[in-house]
């Protein structure tokens, strides 16, 4: 994950044509209306949809559908007036038939039905976030649905072209208001989290920073390590310059405060990819942290926490342990001796409509055998002991000794893996 993954919900504008859906023809004419777009200034793209960010995947489905079809129902009638407007051009129709009228009031309430449409799915969407805020974007959503659902009705009893611009006036209108709340939700929200970020950058730079020292000080080389913390130190600098930049020239109503949000925000991104190699290159220095390459075995004891992560085959005696297993690729195979017994399961679902293949086990006292192409694997007790044969990775936290690969030398498990540090290096736009 990089840096929005911390957003939980993050509102962009996209594209919905709302803006200038009708234009007067005429200084003083309100009666002739031309189906043009004067948004995106010729661009010919769609203009200030509403979206959202979302990784909750439950009951997209069918609001996904209801959207294709208002979308493609708004385009149709898009269509159809642009033929009017053709034959109205070429004669074939006056300025003032039935059927150009019908047009026109077809296009405003396929728009008025794409754009609630889009809301609506806005809205269940920041239901499902959890935000803080959710009741009071939720209430502002509904407020512009009223004030289209109101549009609507004058649309839909329209008898006259007059009518109908004064609502496509309205309808604008009310959609730049959407579009503007939007911004400032997304403002706010995206400052907070880079604020969030850049606060725990802080004590993360001196941590690394000690634990570069410390390396250095048992005679390790730490050229690459220091070099790369001083470029994550720059970036993070440069991105604190640009988010007080942003906020600003925000207060001041510039909109190139979003040039500065977007520059922090992509400084943040680069931070991030050197963080992720300064986790590698401690890695190879840090006990309790081992690379498997499928030629090398781990062979382990102790009290604490493993999680194992690969394809590999994974022997283990634990007592009273919890026991997570999670199987990536539906071909896990387990096998579990205790109290006399054994079970064997196979977790071969992968062509299940929903995939369900996490396994949890509390207070386990039994013998394991685990295999699998993608499997990660968490058990966590006392007296664990364990070998691990295959391709991947092992973290051991807590108290204990073990031997990996070609090394005759016993180590220890980390007394507590940085869970702060890896934290920070997971973040995603």
């Amino acid at each position: 994950m990089k840096l929005f993954t911390y957003v939980i919900i993050v509102l962009m504008i996209m594209s919905v044509i709302l803006t200038g859906v009708f234009v007067v023809s005429g200084e003083d004419n309100d009666n002739v209306i031309k189906g043009e777009h004067d948004g995106a200034k010729g661009q010919g793209k769609e203009q200030d949809r509403v979206s959202v960010s979302d990784s909750d995947e439950k009951g997209k489905k069918e609001a996904i559908v209801k959207l294709r079809g208002d979308k493609d129902s708004y385009f149709a009638a898009k269509e159809r007036l642009q033929q009017a407007n053709d034959n109205m051009k070429s004669g074939k129709i006056n300025a003032f038939s039935k059927e150009l009228f019908d047009a026109r009031k077809e296009y405003l309430l396929e728009t008025i039905d794409y754009a609630i449409s889009n809301l609506e799915e806005l809205k269940e969407k920041v239901d499902r976030s959890q935000r803080e805020d959710a009741d009071v974007v939720i209430s502002e959503i509904d407020g512009y649905i009223s004030e289209l659902d109101a549009e609507k009705d004058k649309v839909e009893k329209a008898t006259t072209t007059k009518e109908l611009v004064r609502s496509a006036r309205n309808i604008r209108d009310i959609w730049r208001d959407v579009v503007k709340d939007a911004y400032k939700t997304r403002t706010i929200f995206v400052d907070e989290k880079i604020g969030i970020y850049l606060n725990k950058s802080v004590s993360l730079s001196e941590r690394l920073s000690k634990e570069i020292e410390t390396l250095h000080q048992q005679g390790e080389d730490t050229v690459e390590l220091e070099e790369l913390l001083q470029e994550y130190i720059n970036l993070i600098g440069q991105a604190k310059q640009n988010r007080e930049r942003a906020r600003e020239t925000y207060q001041n109503g510039d909109n190139i405060s979003r040039e500065y949000w977007t520059a922090a925000a992509e400084e943040l991104k680069d931070a991030n990819s050197v963080l992720v190699r300064i986790s590698q290159v401690l890695k190879t220095y840090r006990q309790g942290v081992v690379s498997l390459n499928g030629d090398s075995t781990l062979v382990a004891r102790g009290n604490g926490t493993v999680v194992l992560s690969g394809d590999m085959v994974a022997e283990m005696t634990i007592d009273n342990a919890q026991l997570v297993i999670k199987d990536h690729a539906g071909d896990a195979k387990i096998k579990i001796i205790g109290n006399g017994s054994e079970i064997f399961l196979e977790l071969d679902n992968a062509h299940a409509p929903e995939q369900k293949r996490a396994l949890v086990y509390f207070d386990l006292t039994a013998k394991v055998n685990i295999s699998g192409s993608r499997i990660t694997v968490m058990v966590e007790g006392k007296e664990l002991d364990l070998k691990v044969e295959g391709t991947g990775n092992a973290v051991l936290s807590g108290k204990g000794t073990y031997m990996a690969g070609t090394d005759e030398e016993s180590k220890h498990w980390v007394s507590q893996f940085g869970s702060d540090f890896e934290e920070n290096s997971a973040l995603e736009e």
